[in-house]
């Protein structure tokens, strides 16, 4: 009997390591939730990239998994995979109309900096790829998020008015923009609801990268025959990060390569499949100088650990600072340049503290005990 008990524990250990699980996340007074995909592959030591993958509007992220079936090169490249849900099936990305009002931005960094914490994931190789709302999603935390996420994809999505206009990136992100001309939900030509052209937004970004003003185009091969559509590859020379566009003329609002009736609408190209060319493309981006995060292991010192009511630091600069979270990523108390922080009203359980000094990152885990 204690064999099979301890042969059932070890099973649910391991899945819990790895596979397909839900996930939430309290965020701004909201539960936020996800699911997530974790490769075979994975364990503590290893530090794998992060995709955050955005569905539409009116979808959510088990949909959108469905549909992309990103689990599976996940399982092939070595890499994790989460799918987010927006309120009410939606993503505050600055739309000329309103479709959501949380804190969406906030949520998403909160997310990844969760996955760093508990998944080892590599905060210098996270990315995000999003289709029509999670696509206009994507673009403005690629404009207005100051973590780095150092590729972006966008399927039938695009920059919203006020994200074109605001548009300020702290890093320069790779980018692939994919549209086709006959998109009835999202206009490639732009829109009253939807804001800007394709092409505003490629000048928008060919502009922050410092690239050619005039990219070169490349036919990709038109493998099928009865979508009524085919597309062609525009890329940008002498960039600072990567951008490329595929516009599919005679393209509907779709996922290209993956033929579903499901959270589309108009022609479905299928001369290539968009989740691998996707991931080809973010796969290898990182963010400069390991992002704006250098990782410094053992700089910081924390005693005792556990702890009970006071934490105690040392090799704290006066200008470090110094940010508690809870095992679910919540900011509990920030600090600057102290070596003595009272814990006594926090709540048992795993913390973890964050210290910025310069350019230079820490972070640590520790336990809060009575």
């Amino acid at each position: 009997m204690k064999i099979w008990l301890l042969l059932g524990f070890c099973l649910s250990y391991s899945w819990s390591l790895w596979g397909q699980t839900n996930g939430t996340l309290l965020h701004d007074g909201l539960n936020r939730s996800y699911v997530y995909y974790t490769p075979s592959t994975w364990n503590s030591t290893t530090s794998m990239p992060l995709l955050l993958v955005l569905h539409g509007l009116t979808q959510n992220g088990a949909g959108v998994m469905d549909i992309t079936q990103f689990n599976q090169l996940a399982e092939a490249n070595g890499f994790i995979a989460c799918y987010p849900d927006g309120i009410n099936n939606a993503w505050n990305a600055n739309m000329n109309i309103t479709v959501s009002t949380a804190d969406d931005q906030g949520f998403l960094e909160q997310l990844a900096l969760y996955f760093q914490q508990n998944f080892n994931t590599d905060p210098t190789r996270q990315y995000l790829v999003g289709f029509s709302n999670g696509g206009f999603m994507s673009h403005k935390m690629a404009c207005e998020s100051d973590m780095c996420f150092a590729a972006i994809a966008s399927v039938s999505g695009n920059m919203s008015d006020t994200t074109y206009n605001q548009c300020a990136p702290s890093y320069q992100p790779a980018l692939l923009h994919i549209h086709g001309t006959n998109d009835l939900v999202v206009p490639y030509y732009g829109g009253s609801q939807t804001g800007v052209s394709v092409d505003q937004t490629m000048n928008k970004w060919q502009s922050f990268l410092s690239c050619d003003p005039n990219p070169s185009a490349t036919a990709m091969p038109n493998n099928s025959l009865t979508d009524l559509s085919s597309p062609t590859l525009y890329t940008y020379q002498n960039c600072s990060s990567a951008l490329k566009l595929i516009k599919i003329t005679g393209g509907g609002h779709q996922w290209p390569g993956i033929n579903t009736l499901v959270g589309g609408a108009g022609i479905i190209n299928m001369d290539f499949y968009s989740p691998q060319v996707i991931w080809d493309f973010l796969s290898g981006k990182s963010c400069p100088s390991a992002g704006s995060l250098n990782l410094e292991k053992n700089a910081v010192k924390i005693f005792p650990n556990p702890a009970t009511s006071e934490l105690h630091l040392s090799g704290i600069a006066a200008n470090a600072q110094i940010i508690i979270y809870s095992n679910q990523g919540k900011v509990i108390l920030e600090r600057q340049g102290i070596s003595q922080i009272n814990i006594s009203d926090l709540a048992n359980g795993v913390y973890f503290l964050e210290v910025r000094q310069g350019e230079r990152l820490e972070r640590l885990k520790w336990i809060k005990t009575d």
